[in-house]
């Protein structure tokens, strides 16, 4: 069971990502533009505030950050204050929103875009190092990725699809081959639909299900290892930290839910955590090039 870590009220709290130098946890709220940062040993919690949406926060090899606003790819200075403007977009801003990300071994990031009503195909897979690279469009909801220990396989998901595909990567060339399907969530009976994801250093592949109430634990071969509730219906995506990659933090979103239902999951829009038996993956620093 995962249980409330910190207590708080985002609208679609998202992107969190564990940073083994500086040993802290980074998330974002998008709607609010707000970054958080959490220090778990001395539980000092900061809050800062940008002009527009927010969906990720990554931190880099210079002591900076690389951040994705609605006005696309930024690069944020050691406070966290916008420094230069790197990508647009990528795409119109109108149409189509940064969503999921994640950086390789080699930092380079991987980021998805979804489309802004969440009804068409308007959104793609990109990766991102000094140049911007369009892998594949057609994409609803850019969810789910994540790459294996071997870094032999990127995991991706289009969320109302409810399938959960692992793509063969060429790490050295940032390149994808042709995808095999890994999990699909509604043939399983899974409640909710596939959202943000981790793998841990065994290969097994941990999701949130937006709308179910549950994170699902698949093994290397798609196989379901267990679930676990928590008393909130929309976690969004997950992550590994702690000093010993082994507290599972789940980030949560509560907008649209009606009051009855925040009545029923007051802790919805909180942070939530539990521990697990296997560490997870230590989260790369994106890393400049140029």
């Amino acid at each position: 069971m995962l249980e409330p870590h910190l207590t708080l009220t985002m609208a679609l709290g998202e992107g969190p990502h564990w940073d083994v130098d500086q040993q802290r946890l980074y998330w974002v709220d998008i709607l609010s533009g707000e970054c958080h940062q959490l220090d778990p040993e001395s539980n000092q919690h900061q809050v800062q505030r940008y002009d527009e949406p927010l969906a990720y926060v990554v931190p880099d090899d210079q002591g900076g950050y690389l951040a994705a606003f609605r006005s696309g790819l930024w690069q944020l200075d050691h406070q966290g204050q916008k420094q230069h403007h790197l990508v647009e977009g990528p795409q119109n801003p109108e149409i189509s929103w940064c969503n999921d990300s994640h950086c390789d071994a080699h930092g380079r990031l991987w980021f998805g875009t979804k489309n802004a009503e969440e009804t068409h195909p308007t959104g793609a897979l990109f990766s991102y190092q000094e140049a911007l690279t369009t892998h594949f469009e057609g994409v609803t909801i850019a969810n789910g990725i994540a790459i294996s220990p071997d870094h032999r396989w990127l995991y991706f998901s289009d969320t109302p699809t409810h399938r959960i595909y692992r793509y063969p990567l060429d790490i050295e060339q940032g390149t994808l081959g042709e995808p095999e399907l890994f999990a699909d969530t509604r043939a399983l009976a899974l409640p909710g639909s596939p959202d943000g994801a981790a793998i841990d250093e065994a290969g097994h592949y941990w999701i949130a299900m937006y709308g179910g109430g549950v994170v699902v634990h698949f093994d290397d071969r798609g196989n379901v290892v267990e679930t676990l509730p928590l008393l909130a219906p929309n976690p969004t995506k997950v992550t590994f930290g702690d000093s010993d990659l082994r507290t599972l933090y789940v980030t949560c979103a509560r907008q649209g839910l009606e009051q009855a239902t925040l009545d029923q999951y007051p802790d919805a829009g909180s942070l939530f955590s539990t521990r697990v038996d296997t560490p997870g993956l230590p989260g790369h620093r994106y890393r400049h090039t140029a």
